[in-house]
């Protein structure tokens, strides 16, 4: 297990930690799982006989991915079915394949923890996959949240998964911070009236500059846990 007083970068800081949140995205961010839900949508799409770009289906929530993909007509248990078998779909290439996490991440989870911290997962994965995942790595235990798309209305560029994970921390938004990987993540957690760090690991900096990220790293392990909360607590969102 990673000890955060391994790492001489990291100082106690001149604040009060335990009402702070940082918020992960997980499947790009905490893990680097992307190729497999590409494969993924690569199969359901060929089954649909279309033609689409797989990457357009990594940037909304599976429920809607599918609205689009059926033109809206389908009943509502009709999708879940569809969702359903989309989660093991990409479930099973997960468990044959395995999941890694990017470099630096367990390093933060477990210094954000000990500086006391509240911790959370946002995700447009469906549950069973989240919390596999989080499960395989052993690392569900860090976080105190975990909310996917099917606790929420809506999914991601909408704000409700971080909005909910806010509510459940019971902190105020304007101390919590996200980490994503994704324009549509950034707009969600800008949405919900937090500062987004933005990370390169799965799309372009310009999309992450063009959503609003305040703070954008090639790679987690470029931040230390005394940057996080450094920027959480003095970084201005941008247009207050």
């Amino acid at each position: 297990m990673v000890n955060p007083l391994d790492y001489p970068t990291i100082r106690l800081p001149d604040h009060p930690t335990m009402n702070l949140g940082f918020i992960f995205d997980l499947d790009g961010t905490i893990v680097d799982s992307t190729a497999h839900y590409r494969a993924t949508w690569a199969e359901l799409l060929a089954e649909f006989g279309a033609d689409d770009d797989p990457e357009m289906y990594l940037r909304r929530s599976t429920r809607d991915n599918f609205r689009v993909l059926l033109g809206g007509e389908i009943t509502d248990d009709e999708l879940e079915q569809h969702v359903a078998r989309q989660a093991r779909i990409g479930n099973a290439k997960m468990r044959t394949h395995g999941v890694a996490m990017h470099d630096g991440i367990p390093e933060l989870l477990h210094a954000l923890k000990a500086r006391g911290v509240s911790l959370a997962v946002a995700t447009s994965a469906e549950r069973s996959n989240a919390e596999w995942t989080l499960d395989t790595l052993r690392i569900r235990d860090l976080f105190d949240v975990v909310v996917t798309d099917q606790d929420v209305e809506n999914g991601k560029p909408a704000p409700d998964v971080y909005r909910e994970a806010v509510r459940r921390l019971g902190v105020n938004a304007s101390h919590c911070a996200a980490m994503e990987d994704s324009g549509t993540g950034v707009r969600a957690a800008k949405s919900a009236g937090m500062r987004v760090i933005g990370v390169v690991t799965t799309h372009a900096r310009i999309e992450l500059e063009q959503a609003g990220a305040d703070k954008i790293v090639a790679r987690a392990r470029d931040l230390t846990v005394q940057d996080i909360i450094d920027f959480m607590i003095s970084s201005p969102q941008k247009g207050d």
